[in-house]
């Protein structure tokens, strides 16, 4: 039972997977066309891979479409070509050679063969080169053997009408091989390349002793090299073309006209002169020759070719002229005529108007001043409107950009100064002295210069940027203003420019939460071992803004401010981390001891001593 049934499931999974597989490809035939790039030659390859069995009509008009669509994406002036996707183009050539052997069209196939070695060693794809070459060398094999070049060859070459004798049949295939690789590189704008292939053709038909198609090539190349801007190469090939031209002429016994005498210049006089002189150059060039005085004869054959590059040139010039005189002609009467259909057209519209005008000249008058009054009044309107919408819209634009203004400076001076102090920079007297009552914070960090001699400047950053992140929070939380910011301290104030109740307190409250928090990220580890000392001192102090109308900066002075520094030095002489002044301490609200002792101390620079309270 089951050796009856398994055949059967085989047979029907094979034509599911062929239902499959034809589904599969209808949808990528219909698919391909609206797809582009290397997208549509992946399809095209496929498709002509497929179809290459079952409908070889079909694969080579897919790989013929592969060829075209490769040739333009991988082309030298496409100056997007996809990057490591090179084998598409080399496995476009493939498969199209493949289709045309099974068609037995060899020359087709030959030509595409070495197309895709040439591309594959272009790209460095070395795998496919070989595969390529694989197959050209067993296509040679197969052109030795008397069926293939007495018959389908045969066929092949008569339908391409090449028009040679079988003998010639290797030869014929290389000269046309060449000549349709320089033919497909002068469609993608690969010029030098092109007239490669040209001179390999050229060398195959000098084995072979075809001038006249060695003439053709070479003048081929003269238009090339023009065409490029390159004379002196152009010259090269048409003193060659010249040459070779006159040796098919002597092996022929034919008298016909030099190459170049067939450029003639109807009419023109110093034209013929110059054939005259030609002649002479040519003439002399010769009997030098025959004298055995070669410098000689070289000098004048040179000049003899400038003549008659001259007189080619001159040829070309005369027939452009000719034809954009004609060209203007052309253009000057179409000109006339159009000037002609507008003089009749305008003629009988003004007779027009001169009917309805006597016709009706009272009404008409009438209308037209009702009219041109409309129209200034609605004119005038018009442009008074248009003026109020103008203002009103740069009067709002500039209000925009005011408030935007605004907030943007506003923003700025907040990260620079405190919103206090920006209100203050910010209003109607900025510059204006003003004399406060504050509480002064001067905060250092010890040894400092040791530490920072052992990081490298981003760990210094780093550092600076966590230690003083908490200290400035702190501050501000307790409305203090950050006035200078060092590198290993800080100065801040509390009471200006504004004052938010007991500042000495906002001070105090700012300095234990800092101490706090550096005890608590010492022990956790999560900074380097840190040291501080913080000094308080209160008194009255001048705020304003100093300095020039290029450069100013929101300054508080006075006594209070060096006697807050000198205090905050104390910390180092007596390895403390808080000491504040008698002046701060009586504004307390939570004084933090009952019967303080005060150190009474003789500061640096001043005549009294002050009363200083050492807190940690």
């Amino acid at each position: 039972m089951l050796k009856s049934i398994f055949p059967l499931l085989l047979t029907l999974l094979y034509f599911n997977f062929s239902f499959a597989q034809e589904a599969d490809i209808a949808e990528l035939e219909e698919s391909y066309k609206k797809t582009f790039g290397i997208e549509k030659l992946k399809m095209l390859n496929r498709l002509t891979q497929h179809y290459r069995k079952i409908n070889p009509r079909k694969s080579i008009k897919y790989g013929k479409l592969a060829v075209q669509l490769g040739e333009e994406i991988f082309s030298e002036s496409n100056t997007q070509v996809p990057e490591g996707e090179g084998d598409q183009l080399v496995e476009a050539y493939f498969q199209l050679a493949r289709v045309m052997l099974d068609k037995e069209r060899y020359y087709d196939a030959k030509t595409n063969l070495e197309l895709s070695i040439e591309f594959a060693e272009h790209i460095g794809e070395d795998s496919t080169k070989i595969r390529s070459q694989l197959v050209l060398d067993s296509l040679f094999r197969e052109m030795d053997s008397t069926q293939i070049r007495q018959g389908i060859l045969s066929k092949t070459l008569g339908n391409l009408g090449i028009g040679r004798t079988f003998n010639q049949t290797a030869n014929d295939l290389a000269v046309q091989t060449e000549l349709k690789r320089a033919a497909s590189q002068e469609r993608k704008g690969n010029f030098l390349r092109a007239v490669s292939h040209y001179e390999k053709a050229i060398d195959l038909l000098k084995n072979r002793g075809d001038s006249k198609s060695i003439v053709e090539l070479q003048l081929k190349i003269v238009e090339i090299y023009d065409e490029l801007e390159q004379h002196a190469e152009a010259q090269k090939y048409l003193v060659d073309a010249i040459a070779d031209r006159e040796v098919a002429e002597m092996d022929l016994g034919n008298p016909q006209p030099k190459l170049l005498d067939t450029l003639k210049v109807p009419g023109d006089l110093e034209a013929d002169s110059l054939k005259v002189r030609q002649r002479e150059l040519k003439s002399l060039a010769d009997r030098f020759a025959e004298e055995a005085d070669y410098e000689a004869s070289i000098a004048y054959f040179r000049r003899y070719q400038e003549l008659t590059l001259k007189i080619k040139q001159d040829s070309l010039n005369s027939l452009v002229e000719n034809r954009e005189r004609q060209n203007e002609m052309a253009l000057l009467r179409q000109q006339k005529r159009i000037a002609d259909i507008n003089v009749l057209t305008a003629e009988r519209e003004k007779q027009q108007e001169i009917k309805i005008r006597n016709a009706s000249i009272v009404l008409g008058a009438v209308l037209m001043l009702g009219a041109i009054g409309l129209f200034y009044l609605y004119q005038a309107k018009r442009k008074q409107h248009k003026k109020l919408t103008i203002t009103f819209r740069d009067l709002n634009r500039t209000k925009s950009k005011l408030v935007s203004a605004e907030k943007r400076i506003v923003k700025l001076l907040t990260q620079q100064v405190s919103a206090d102090v920006a209100q203050e920079l910010l209003s109607d007297s900025p510059d204006e002295p003003g004399k406060h009552f504050v509480c002064i914070m001067f905060l250092d960090i010890r040894d400092f210069t040791p530490m920072a001699e052992k990081m490298v400047p981003e760990e210094l950053i780093d550092y600076q940027n966590t230690v003083f992140g908490f200290m400035i929070n702190a501050v501000q939380n307790h409305n203090g203003n950050i006035n200078q910011l060092l590198g290993d301290g800080f100065m801040a104030t509390f009471g200006a420019p504004i004052s938010h109740g007991n500042d000495c307190q906002n001070a105090f409250t700012a300095a234990k939460e800092i101490l706090y928090e550096l005890k608590e990220r010492n022990d956790a580890g999560l900074i380097h071992k840190t040291k501080i000392g913080i000094g308080l001192h209160a008194g009255y102090v001048v705020t304003g803004n100093v300095g020039n109308e290029s450069r100013k900066q929101y300054s508080v002075t006075g006594n209070a401010v060096i006697v807050a520094s000198r205090v905050e030095q104390l910390n180092k002489e007596h390895k403390s981390q808080l000491i504040i002044t008698e002046e701060v301490y009586e504004q307390l609200s939570e004084q933090p001891l009952e019967a303080p002792a005060f150190m009474k101390i003789k500061l640096k620079g001043k005549s009294e001593p002050i009363n200083v309270l050492k807190v940690v």
